[in-house]
């Protein structure tokens, strides 16, 4: 572990911050004391342990590296996650999240069992090994209203698969983000083309697109959505 001064983000409920504006690095407060969960590094600061969360494997921590204006965090937060893979970006929404859940959606059986065994300490997270294309299928796994609906998946139809969920799940008021990746949707048409085509399915649906956050320079083609019922 290396000594790091840290100091709280000037937004976002337990996210933390270091370094000069420009140069920051993201953390959350470790929820499971001394163990790593994929590979990153922990820091000892004032007596509390943190760990330094990489916006190059975490989309959300790029979003939040990007100043987005909505905010969108709180300790009792419950989230449905859909494409949790294997679970780092879920494993900092469990240190922040502390008082919430985090239902953790994911169908690859490689990556839902990586999960299990990452996160059988953190009791917030639930893992559910399902397809989010189908949200009837694991609503007897979701025992709490859902304030958030965070969307990670490598299909054609995201938009399309956010909107089942949120029409399924999500609470009013709440909030849905998602990562675009035009290549899992048409890897030919241009990116630009392709992200309006989505917002379009979004706003057609009565969904109102409160901010469109570019990451590309963490995630090559790649935005992130910040979307809301109208």
């Amino acid at each position: 572990m290396s000594k790091i001064e840290i100091r709280n983000h000037p937004k976002f409920f337990n996210v933390f911050i270091s370094g000069p504006k420009g140069k920051l690095k993201l953390y959350t407060r470790n929820l499971d004391k001394g163990n790593r969960f994929y590979g990153e590094k922990l820091v000892l600061y004032k007596g509390i342990e943190y760990r330094e969360w990489d916006p190059y494997r975490s989309k959300l921590a790029a979003l939040l590296l990007e100043r987005p204006i909505s905010n969108f965090l709180s300790e009792d937060i419950n989230c449905l996650y859909l494409g949790a893979s294997s679970g780092t970006t879920v494993s900092h929404l469990s240190d922040i999240a502390k008082s919430g859940v985090i239902y953790s959606v994911e169908f690859a059986e490689r990556s839902i069992r990586q999960l299990i065994q990452n996160t059988s300490r953190r009791k917030n997270i639930i893992p559910i090994l399902d397809d989010a294309r189908y949200p009837q299928n694991y609503a007897k796994s979701i025992f709490s209203s859902i304030d958030l609906i965070y969307q990670d998946v490598s299909q054609p139809n995201q938009a399309e698969i956010a909107l089942t969920n949120c029409n399924y799940y999500l609470k009013e008021n709440g909030l849905l983000i998602i990562a675009i990746k035009s290549q899992s949707i048409d890897s030919i048409q241009k990116s630009e083309v392709v992200y309006a085509q989505e917002k379009k399915v979004l706003e057609k649906a009565g969904y109102n697109i409160l901010e469109s956050i570019n990451i590309h320079k963490y995630a090559a083609n790649h935005i992130v959505l910040i979307v809301k019922r109208k």
